[in-house]
């Protein structure tokens, strides 16, 4: 059978035996009639969809499913015709699908990804999932002019629907439609009824904004005039609504949406938070209890700054905040009056109280400008620790809260507020960490008084924009748009949920949610003139697609580090790579298998080559070993070097939470746009732990030292090579330090030892530096960078090419610096440096160079010393070799496989041996295109 014009890479049969189908280079899927005579007539079917090459594929007896390079899974169903078109794409991981198997009733596929990632998809929630336009959405037509308006006086000559909104749902799963009409009239649809009028207001002739919550139970309509009025299932009379002018000028946003519970952390159907702005850059909080007897009063109000124009707002009084977003991407926090705070649904409210003039005025607490650059931020979700409101009990102010935002950059990030003692313990002058902007004033409360927000995560979720985010049955969705496809996207796990081709004219459209004790049903709605299309989506059905196991990277690791979690039997791994992400996962001691991601950043703008936890530096741990703060360092191409805090919370035994705050940059000293940063290594930390000299090795043939001082929270070089001395890419780094003798006048040595390109080692002396320090000018204050000098040894041919990797060993007796290297021409060279020589100032006289040629079978990537006699090795050949080291050379010792592909990193796991099974035994793990954690014994 002939037809693919690439690399066949799977064929497989169906469960029947009748057809096969083939996944190749090409990025086609062909299906295949084995019941047909001859190849022309043997293809049945040729699957076009896939952007990168195919690795595999099933033919179900209703679908065709392929597995592809481009990270994604695509569906291809069956027609009564006999036809087959795409309906569905799952998206997985950045790159590479390579495995799916099916169950056998054909109802789950099962796939794996290259980060490791596994997915269970539900083949019956592929119907209707995937829209290629809005036409196949129901339409409901308005009436004509003469059949709703008052008077003919009123008609529009280009009438059409300005605004809309879907009001709760009926018992047959229908929801009721509110559209406001060009001509000011207020139009009904019940679900099983006519059109029918509601009002007619002239302030909303030719204009109108609107709001509703994600339940449909209450809608704002703002006027030209600065009128609101109100409408929705929760009032007695829809047609006998609240309407008030709150305003001296027209009503430019809206925002509405239930109050949370204190008693029951629930959201209300009968009171009501709303959030109006005008033109004049006013803002006011009114809230609303509907019902019979409805009640609506203004709260607070203040005006924004500037240009400042509101795009969307939260409120929650329990938690004592108001959020704002603007239309820039600004972030603004407001105190709430203590004597607003603690406010629930069920707080009574007298009457009618609408006099702006007569409520609070808001204190800004925090501005963060441009939290989402330029883009408008489009929703707020504010969180808090739960409160309990007893008879007896007395409330008061949560230290901390969680604000998530989404913006139209395609981004959904999360803030924790810190107030009190806890936002004095935080330290400013991090990139990512905001304090108080003013006192506080207005009566807002004195815990209030230290106030700092700091960004925990930032998700990129579509390469689009997000249109709104919502939380339903505690799961955050967000409705995107990208390239004229609206997608409905399951935020925690990134799945696509639900989506629709839709054109220009349709991007008006309004979400209202049924919720339930086994799941919620959304229904969507656009407009488009005279028409408003519906859709239903069951999450129910999308809640059987899921990730049976989290992925960490589907694109190179190409740096590790680890750290031992106190009082736990774990570690923290930090890993960085190929794409840009730092991330933070914890890996169980006692299971040695499980990896968990905790927490992630993306701020590198490219790739991550060096990953280093600090050791002693300012680290901070409570009492109890449940909060720690750790500090690392990453860096990679474009010349970024960045440091990060890390703090950890061990809420459990079972239980662990972290969150990354981008500490400081170092400046880029290099004009080459291609300069990149190659290794780093830890060279000191102070004694008040308060700064650390860091050694860099760039790409362009230099190496710098870097000081890190907290107490300034900056990078500040110090030294640098500008000779070059290596003249080519420095791919290694590793430091070494010996002490003088005691009864000895010389002072401790030390070493830094650099690797390049050219398969030379050199050796230079950072003795004088450590030891004496480095400090500004006295005229100036400035740290002026030093040179590093001439190396006080080269040591040639270490190894034919590159010096990938190099570690170094202080022997026990203290006589000699073990030194072994890892290269490009496979491999492994050890060397030592004598102690006394380097005490001596005498530099290095001679070394013996022993080298196992073909250590391994392709490139050396990481080499580590276990101890003074034995080394581990990996290679991109996916073998971790155990090398014993005396001083007769190197001899294999073990041999041990790794599933990771590509491997280019690997660390040893910190730990008591003794622990985690026979003495000797060691734990380490390997990254590349994936990671793998094992245990080797002696």
């Amino acid at each position: 059978m002939r037809g693919h014009e690439g690399v066949v890479f799977s064929v497989r049969f169906s469960r029947d035996g009748r057809e096969l189908v083939s996944a190749s280079d090409d990025r086609t899927l062909r299906l295949w009639d084995l019941g047909r005579q001859g190849d022309e007539h043997c293809l049945a079917a040729t699957l076009f969809g896939h952007q990168a090459r195919v690795w595999t594929g099933v033919a179900l007896k209703n679908y065709v499913v392929g597995a592809s390079e481009d990270g994604t899974c695509r569906v291809w169903a069956r027609d009564a015709k006999g036809g087959i078109g795409a309906v569905d794409i799952w998206k997985q991981c950045k790159k590479n699908v390579w495995a799916m198997a099916v169950n056998e009733s054909e109802r789950l596929v099962v796939s794996g990804a290259a980060d490791g990632s596994v997915c269970v998809w539900s083949m019956e929630a592929v119907s209707g999932r995937r829209l290629q336009s809005t036409d196949s959405l129901d339409a409901i037509d308005l009436p004509v002019q003469p059949d709703y308006l008052p008077s003919m006086a009123l008609a529009r000559r280009s009438e059409h629907i300005r605004n809309f909104a879907l009001l709760g749902t009926t018992d047959s799963g229908q929801t009721d439609i509110v559209a406001v009409m060009d001509s000011g009239c207020v139009l009904e649809k019940p679900a099983d009824e006519d059109w029918r009028l509601l009002c007619h207001l002239p302030c909303l002739v030719g204009y109108s904004m609107l709001a509703s919550t994600c339940s449909g139970s209450l809608v704002a309509v703002g006027m030209r005039d600065g009128s609101v009025a109100l409408f929705g299932s929760s009032f007695a009379t829809l047609g006998e609504s609240p309407l008030s002018k709150l305003h001296g000028s027209s009503i430019q946003r809206l925002h509405v949406a239930p109050v949370q519970d204190a008693h029951t952390q629930c959201q209300s159907e009968m009171a009501f938070d709303l959030i109006t702005s005008d033109s004049d850059r006013m803002v006011v909080w009114s809230r609303i209890h509907a019902g019979a007897a409805a009640t609506w009063r203004v709260m607070a109000s203040f005006r924004l700054p500037g240009r400042t124009r509101l795009a969307t707002a939260a409120v929650d009084s329990v938690l004592g905040w108001m959020a704002i977003g603007s239309q820039n991407g600004g972030i603004y926090l407001f105190d709430l009056p203590e004597a607003l705070c603690g406010l629930s649904a069920q707080s009574p409210l007298d009457g009618f109280a609408l006099a702006t003039a007569d409520a609070p005025v808001l204190d800004m607490a925090v501005y963060w400008a441009q939290a989402h650059g330029d883009a408008d931020i489009t929703s707020i979700i504010l969180h808090g620790p739960s409160q309990t409101l007893g008879a007896e009990s007395q409330f008061s102010l949560p230290k901390q809260s969680m604000l998530v935002t989404s913006g139209r950059d395609g981004t959904v990030q999360r803030f924790e507020i810190l107030a009190g003692d806890r936002a004095q313990r935080a330290t400013a002058g991090a990139s990512t960490l905001h304090l108080r902007a003013g006192s506080t004033a207005n009566g807002a409360a004195d815990s209030r008084s230290a106030v700092c927000v700091r960004r925990k995560s930032i998700e990129r979720i579509t390469p689009g924009s997000i249109g709104a985010m919502y939380e339903i049955s505690g799961q955050l969705y967000a409705v995107t748009f990208y390239r004229n496809r609206m997608v409905l996207v399951d935020v925690a796990g990134q799945m696509d949920m639900f989506s629709v081709a839709f054109a220009e004219r349709d991007r008006r459209w309004r979400v209202h949610c049924m919720g339930g004790d086994s799941g919620s049903i959304l229904h969507l709605g656009f407009i488009n003139k005279m028409q408003v299309l519906k859709c239903s989506i069951d999450l129910r059905s999308h809640m059987a697609n899921y990730r049976l196991a989290p992925g960490v990277s589907s694109l190179d690791i190409r740096g590790v580090s680890a750290a031992q979690i106190a009082g736990s039997n774990g570690w923290i791994v930090a890993l960085g790579g190929e794409d840009c992400v730092l991330r933070i996962c914890e890996i169980d001691g006692r299971l040695l298998n499980p990896i968990e991601c905790l927490t992630q950043a993306l701020r590198h703008s490219s790739a991550i080559r060096s990953v280093l936890f600090v050791p002693d530096f300012n680290e901070s741990i409570s009492a109890d070993n449940q909060a720690i703060s750790k500090y690392l360092l990453t860096a990679g191409a474009s010349c970024e070097l960045r440091c990060w805090r890390l703090d950890i919370d061990r809420q459990s035994s079972t239980t662990t939470t972290a969150s990354l705050l981008e500490w400081t940059a170092a400046p880029v000293l290099s004009d080459d746009c291609e300069s990149r940063i190659m290794d780093l290594a830890i060279v000191d930390v102070s004694e008040d732990r308060q700064a650390v000299l860091v050694a860099a090795a760039y790409s362009d043939a230099s190496i710098c030292l870097w000081r890190l001082d907290l107490a300034n929270n900056k990078f500040v070089c110090v030294a640098r090579d500008p000779g070059h001395a290596h003249g080519c890419c420095v791919l290694s780094l590793s430091y070494a330090r010996v002490a003088g003798a005691e009864n000895s006048d010389s002072s401790s040595v030390s070493v830094l030892l650099s690797g390049g390109t050219d398969g030379r080692v050199l050796v230079w002396d950072l003795t004088e530096l450590v030891n004496i320090g480095y400090c500004p000018e006295e005229a100036t204050g400035a740290f002026v960078p030093r040179e590093l000098g001439v190396p006080v040894a080269a040591i040639d041919a270490v190894h034919q090419s590159g010096v990938n990797t190099m570690d170094t060993r202080v022997m026990q007796e203290g006589s000699q610096i073990a030194v072994a290297s890892g290269g490009d021409d496979n491999s492994i060279s050890v060397f030592t440096l004598s102690c006394a020589d380097l005490l001596s100032r005498k530099g290095v006289v001679g070394c013996d160079v022993r080298r196992y040629e073909n250590a391994h079978a392709s490139s050396v990537q990481q080499l580590r010393f276990v101890d003074d006699q034995r080394l581990w090795s990996v290679a991109t050949d996916q073998r971790i070799v155990t090398w014993s080291v005396d001083g007769n050379g190197i001899v294999m010792v073990a041999m041990e496989c790794t599933q990771v592909a590509d491997p280019s990193a690997m660390v040893l796991l910190p730990t008591s041996l003794e622990r985690h099974g026979s003495d000797g035994d060691v734990c380490a793990l390997v990254a590349g295109i994936g990671m793998e954690t094992f245990r080797m014994k002696q």
